[in-house]
């Protein structure tokens, strides 16, 4: 229901529901009543200017009784959320599988034109030979020997020479023809120089590639492993197997409405662009170029909310939330908007909520910050499948810390639950089915064989998890808006860690050796290939070149001394050509 008032500037609207895109059936919030006062003259321009908005009764996650799906949904809510979906598939979810361990390990699995130290060391090796003839090509061009000899036989006929028996004319002459040699000479060793300095230049970064091949070869014993589906024996490795789907599931609301508040509160005066009015001609483009004088589109200076939060109807949790300066064009109201929450009463529901915001987009760079605490409230119950089992991680915290600075994003989402129960995907609760004894432990690395490894290894995996009554999990987003990267961290991943290095140690070390000597054989000849043209680049060109330089020098400076020593007997006013 709506009822609006023109004249006195107010409106008032019960019971609006805001679907969920992903989950039609259900809403992303609620409001029972909301009341707003807003500025009469602003509206003859088609713009709405809220002074004050009170917002009761407001519930999340709320079933429908109709889908709320669109027909046709906004084209940027349509491409933001198509851009969300697109990151979420581009994220590998590392498989956690312990059936092959006892299999044969198939080493001709591993192809080597997927190894990346394989194309790293080829690439080096021709840049190597490339740099290598140009540099050689540039030193004949120079052909230093015979500059060098005939230069070390003039300073040694410079050194013979008896001022006293040439004379003033054959004195002069021969200093001449050397103050000649040392200019030429300097312009050879200036550009013999300019070669080193290119060579050294050029080595370094060779060296560096040929150093980055060690990385490139982890990344491949990482890819050979995962081709093989051996288990990680870390903890943070094996968190993403476990909670890598859920992760995506949490994040990609928050990455949602990051963009959808960027598209819909834009930094600076910039242009906006909309669909003309339907006309019998074709409609055009409607541009509305902002003015800072103006009123913004849509500006509400102060929002009050009254939320409900926890529980099953508005007694089970009452929370208070100020909102303010939230508008189409920040540029114009040049303040940032302001969001913060806290409890106020409630008999059940969380013990504790905190929730600040400021998003900052008065101009570029744009500048977020949120953060939110909540205490005693009820967490999602989470499908672990690679285990086969179901977390209901009950009563417990959440902690939210997002940033963002221009297009760099960071956020830490923390889970954490001491009242956990694990339910066997099939029936079996916390534990063992009632009555079915455990099988007994086998010994260390020595997993079973044939038809029962597979059900050996789901047992192991849940005997591990079941004994877990407190669970923290974590996911980091990071990178940039365009290309976010997840992370995710787990005690669980810990705990099976732990479990996995004292039952299988033996077996995956064993397996990863294999792996290793096998990505091993495969690379190694590419890469000591890439080490000797390196090798020879050094010896051959670099230290040739380095050594005609330091001759060069010495002959330079020599020349030099030679020449001071015959002309400083010279009388006043004879002049050297």
């Amino acid at each position: 229901a709506a009822d609006v008032r023109l004249g006195e500037g107010s409106v008032r609207l019960r019971r609006i529901q805001v679907a969920n895109p992903d989950a039609p059936m259900t809403n992303l919030v609620e409001a029972e009543d909301v009341v707003a006062d807003f500025l009469i003259a602003p509206l003859l321009e088609k713009k709405v200017v809220v002074e004050t908005l009170a917002v009761r009764g407001v519930r999340f996650g709320t079933p429908r009784t109709t889908s709320g799906a669109l027909d046709r949904p906004s084209p940027a809510t349509g491409r933001i959320y198509r851009d969300v979906s697109q990151w979420a598939n581009r994220i590998r979810i590392p498989p956690l599988s312990l059936e092959g361990l006892r299999a044969v390990i198939d080493v001709d699995a591993i192809s080597p034109d997927s190894l990346r130290t394989l194309q790293e060391a080829r690439a080096l090796r021709r840049r190597t030979d490339s740099l290598r003839t140009a540099w050689t090509d540039r030193l004949a061009a120079l052909n230093p020997e015979p500059r060098i000899d005939s230069t070390a036989a003039l300073v040694a006929r410079l050194r013979s020479a008896d001022p006293v028996r040439l004379g003033i004319p054959g004195l002069t002459s021969l200093a001449g023809s050397a103050r000649a040699t040392l200019t030429t000479f300097g312009e050879f060793r200036g550009r013999l120089g300019a070669l080193d300095g290119a060579v050294r230049g050029g080595v370094d970064d060779l060296a560096g590639e040929l150093s980055r091949l060690a990385e490139a070869r982890r990344s491949d014993y990482a890819y050979a492993r995962g081709l093989l589906k051996v288990p990680s024996l870390s903890g943070p490795d094996l968190s993403p197997a476990l909670f890598g789907e859920s992760a995506l599931e949490w994040v990609k609301p928050l990455l949602y409405w990051m963009r959808v508040v960027e598209e819909y509160l834009p930094p600076g005066l910039r242009p906006s662009r909309y669909a003309g009015p339907s006309r019998a001609r074709r409609p055009g483009t409607t541009v509305r170029f902002p003015s800072q004088d103006a009123y913004p589109k849509f500006l509400l200076a102060v929002g009050v909310l009254d939320l409900t939060l926890g529980g099953e109807g508005v007694q089970a949790g009452r929370y208070t939330a100020r909102l303010t300066d939230l508008t189409s064009d920040p540029a114009i109201v040049r303040r940032p908007l302001t969001l913060a929450a806290e409890r106020s009463e409630a008999a059940r529901g969380p013990r504790q909520l905190r929730l600040a915001a400021v998003l900052d987009h008065v101009a570029a760079p744009i500048r977020d910050s949120v953060d939110v605490l909540v205490r005693g409230i009820g967490l999602p119950t989470v499908t672990v499948g690679s285990v086969g089992a179901r977390l209901h991680l009950g009563d417990g915290a959440t902690d939210l810390t997002f940033r963002r600075a221009g297009e760099r994003i960071s956020a830490r989402w923390v889970w954490r639950s001491s009242t956990v129960r694990w339910e066997r995907l099939g029936g079996r609760v916390g534990g063992q089915d009632p009555g079915v004894a455990r099988p007994p432990d086998r010994p260390i690395g020595r997993p079973p064989s044939g038809a029962e490894a597979a059900a050996w290894a789901q047992d192991l995996l849940w005997r591990t998890v079941s004994a877990l009554t407190e669970v923290e999990i974590e996911v980091g987003l990071g990178g940039t808006v365009s290309r976010p990267s997840l992370s995710v961290r787990s005690d669980v991943g810990d705990a099976l860690a732990q479990s996995l290095r004292r039952e299988l140690g033996r077996e995956i070390e064993d397996a990863e050796r294999r792996v290793r000597a096998e990505v091993d054989r495969l690379i190694e000849p590419q890469v000591t290939a890439a080490r000797g043209a390196f090798d020879a680049v050094r010896s051959d060109v670099q230290e040739r070149v380095a050594a005609h330089l330091e001759q060069a020098r010495a002959l330079e400076a020599q020349l030099q001394q030679e020449l001071t020593r015959l002309t400083r007997g010279l009388p006043a006013g004879v002049r050297i050509p």
